[in-house]
């Protein structure tokens, strides 16, 4: 029993290929240089996030290699942490010398999630070496009470 119906004009690289393209996207396209067009270049920009807590913050990290400290725009509202940023390529770039790119250019935006005890006031933002650093002051915990029913 076969788990795959060969045809005549069928090879493993090519079901491998199809494969793989089904999963991540058109992987082959890196490799075989399609008009300088690269599926990772087409992608969704989203760059890798870290958020942690500390006794007195919300620290978000966001990697941004390539990224100008002028091309980043921070917005915070309604509970949520927006990123915005452009990264742009290099002018030398032509789809005639391009041989292999990985590198991602464009804009994105990426929004994180807050808990509601962020004081909004005193929020701070570094830019070092690629790394976005953003610190997010928690706010004073209100304290409970009870409410009695008229």
């Amino acid at each position: 029993m076969s788990l795959i119906n060969w045809g005549p004009n069928d090879n493993i690289e090519r079901r491998m290929n199809q494969l793989f393209e089904h999963f991540l996207g058109d992987v082959g396209a890196p490799f075989h240089h399609r008009s300088g067009q690269s599926s990772l270049r087409s992608s969704t920009l989203s760059p890798p996030v870290d958020v942690y807590e500390t006794d007195k913050s919300w620290v978000v990290h966001a990697e941004l290699p390539g990224v100008k400290k002028e091309n980043i725009q921070i917005d915070l509202s309604e509970g949520k942490l927006t990123l915005k940023a452009e990264t742009k390529q290099s002018e030398e770039w032509t789809s005639n010398n391009t041989r292999y790119q990985e590198r991602r250019f464009g804009t994105f935006s990426r929004t994180v999630p807050l808990p509601d005890n962020v004081d909004r006031d005193n929020v701070r933002a570094k830019f070092n070496d690629g790394v976005l650093e953003i610190d997010l002051p928690k706010s004073s915990p209100s304290s409970a009470r009870q409410i009695t029913i008229d």
